[in-house]
C-alpha cells in the first residue's frame, strides 16, 4: 500500500523513516500521536487508521485517535484485549495482516462497512505492549511485507514517545 501511494519502495522507506523520527522526537505523547496520524492521513490516505492505547484503569484498548473515510463515529471505542485484531496484536505483541477481513473471525466489522483488508501492529516500549496501530483498506490484499515493516517502525516510534511521556524527559548529558 505505502509503495503504491508514495511512489515506490524507496520513497515509502524514506517517508516512514522520516515520520518515525518525528514521532519519536515529539515533545509529548499527544503530539507524537498527532504527528503520526496527520502524516498517515495526509500522505497515505487509507480507508481508515486508528491508534488504540491501553487504558491502565480497566485494561481495555481505547481508540484514542482515528482517521476514516467510512462511517466511523466520533464516540470513543473500547475493545477488550481478548477481542478483534487489535486485541490479538496487543495480547501477542506481533503484527497481523488480514488480506480479506470477510474471511477472518478476528476482524470486528463495526462501523467500517467497506473495509476489505487490514493491518495491525503493536505499539511497544521495550518488552511492554502499550497498544496497537490499525490501518485498513477498501481493497483486499492491500498490504505487503514492506507495509508491515513500516507500520512496525511507526509503532516502535510511538512506543518510545509514550514511554518517555511516562517517565518524564531524560536528564541532560553531563
Amino acid at each position: 500500500m505505502l509503495a503504491k501511494k508514495l511512489g515506490g519502495e524507496e520513497a515509502a522507506r524514506r517517508w516512514w523513516t522520516d515520520v518515525a523520527a518525528r514521532v519519536a522526537a515529539a515533545p509529548d505523547a499527544e503530539e507524537a500521536v498527532r504527528q503520526l496520524e496527520s502524516a498517515i492521513a495526509r500522505d497515505v490516505d487509507p480507508y481508515a487508521f486508528g491508534t488504540f492505547l491501553e487504558n491502565p484503569a480497566d485494561h481495555h484498548l481505547v481508540l484514542k485517535h482515528r482517521f476514516a473515510h467510512g462511517p466511523l463515529r466520533d464516540e470513543p471505542i473500547a475493545v477488550h484485549p481478548e477481542q478483534g485484531m487489535v486485541g490479538f496484536v496487543f495480547r501477542h505483541g506481533v503484527p497481523l495482516v488480514v488480506h480479506d477481513v470477510s474471511k477472518d473471525p478476528r476482524y470486528l466489522r463495526g462501523p467500517l462497512a467497506d473495509a476489505a483488508s487490514a493491518l495491525a501492529v503493536p505499539v511497544r516500549s521495550g518488552r511492554e505492549t502499550l497498544g496497537a496501530l490499525d490501518i485498513e483498506a477498501d481493497e483486499t490484499w492491500s498490504f505487503d511485507a514492506a507495509d508491515v515493516q513500516a507500520m512496525e517502525a511507526l509503532g516502535a516510534a510511538l512506543g518510545a514517545a509514550l514511554a518517555r511521556a511516562r517517565t518524564g524527559p531524560a536528564p541532560p548529558p553531563p
